[in-house]
């Protein structure tokens, strides 16, 4: 599943006014933070939105929260795209909505985790346009 994530009003308003003051350094600036802080920050506010099973069976891996779930994909330029390893791919049943015998769907923790770092993202993104300037 995949998704975008906005920034409200006042983020993206600051977010161009640094960009328009910043012109030469605001897409290298943006794409470090997005590339190198991102994906982490989004993962770190997805992960208490994820409810573990609780199953303690022998045998049974540890849930997602308590395990190295996200991969992060950075090829796109100003983006940055979270995903789940192979392993934890199940997390998309309960994500999207997709309902089966025993999990509730349309728990959209991806997107809700993404949209609570979006302000943080784009403080960071202001701070890093500002600093590639006075330097």
């Amino acid at each position: 599943m995949s998704g975008n994530v906005s920034l409200n009003a006042r983020d993206f308003d600051r977010l161009m006014a640094a960009a328009q003051a910043y012109p030469e350094n605001a897409e290298k600036a943006i794409n470090d933070v997005l590339h190198k802080q991102a994906g982490p920050l989004i993962s770190q506010r997805i992960n208490p939105l994820i409810h573990p099973s609780g199953r303690t069976f022998k045998g049974h891996r540890a849930s997602a929260v308590a395990s190295d779930w996200p991969r992060y994909d950075i090829d796109e330029n100003l983006a940055v795209s979270v995903g789940t390893k192979r392993r934890w791919r199940y997390l998309y049943f309960p994500d999207d909505g997709s309902n089966t015998k025993n999990h509730a769907g349309g728990q959209h923790f991806f997107l809700r985790g993404a949209q609570a770092a979006s302000p943080e993202i784009a403080q960071r993104c202001i701070d890093a346009m500002t600093r590639e300037w006075s330097e």
